[in-house]
């Protein structure tokens, strides 16, 4: 799995630190939550792929051989309908 040889170089980095090294593989991509959700739930051959250490939750897809991460904190937000436009109070 990828994030497992990123693991090691992972301990004793701060948690912005872990997340950069992560961005710096050529097989991560980093996504928005809405993104992440879809690729959950996409007819995609999907593993999980979490890295804990560096606060973040991930899909592997078997497909095209990339790592999706999003910030834990970030799809939180998502999920609780903090991160999702009010679009009831739209002026036209």
């Amino acid at each position: 799995m990828v994030g497992l040889k990123a693991n090691n170089s992972l301990s004793g980095k701060t948690l912005w630190e872990r997340r950069e090294l992560l961005r710096s593989q050529a097989n991560v991509r980093f996504v928005d939550p809405e993104q992440f959700c879809a690729l959950a739930v996409s007819c995609r051959k999907i593993t999980r792929a979490d890295e804990s250490a560096a606060g973040l939750k991930g899909l592997f897809s078997e497909d095209d051989g990339l790592t999706y991460y999003v910030e834990e904190e970030t799809l939180d937000k998502y999920r609780d309908g903090a991160d999702v436009p009010d679009t009831s109070l739209e002026l036209v």
